[in-house]
């Protein structure tokens, strides 16, 4: 079980570094049952989060998208993000990058979708793979440690 202030936390961040003037629409993906998305839109964002799976909290306001994200979502965000998104953390890098926007990712597993994991099954190693990868697409990346138990590497990519 994860840190139970991680969606708060994650979100303060977010809040702090990229101002809801410009960044308004967010894609939070692999989000689970929506806990980032309803701290993210108390903060006044609009987020839409797709997760493959058919579960999440009852809230009227949430929206969701039962899908994987990839190049056929039409949708445009300003911001893609993902807290522990699994399968999906180098889909996240990829897709900002097609769109020319920034992400903010918080790695977990070592479950890569896109690109070949090449290091051991290290975390430290996984963090390394995922910033090289980004900065070979072109982003600034940005380490940072929330302030949270279990797997709190923030990643932040901005385009040069």
């Amino acid at each position: 079980m994860g840190d139970s202030k991680r969606f708060t936390l994650f979100a303060q961040y977010i809040f702090k570094n990229f101002p809801i003037q410009k960044y308004t629409r967010i894609a939070d993906i692999a989000g689970g049952k929506g806990y980032l998305q309803k701290e993210l839109c108390k903060l006044g964002y609009i987020v839409t989060t797709y997760d493959k799976r058919h579960h999440h909290i009852k809230d009227s306001f949430l929206k969701f998208k039962y899908k994987y994200f990839d190049k056929n979502i039409k949708e445009e965000y300003d911001l893609l993000i993902g807290l522990h998104p699994d399968e999906a953390t180098d889909v996240i890098i990829t897709e900002a990058y097609n769109r020319k926007i920034p992400f903010v990712i918080v790695p977990c597993c070592t479950l890569p979708t896109i690109t070949k994991y090449k290091g051991s099954s290290n975390y430290n190693s996984w963090i390394l793979q995922l910033k090289t990868y980004a900065k070979k697409l072109g982003f600034i990346v940005e380490e940072y440690q929330l302030k949270i138990s279990g797997k709190n590497i923030v990643l932040k990519g901005i385009f040069k």
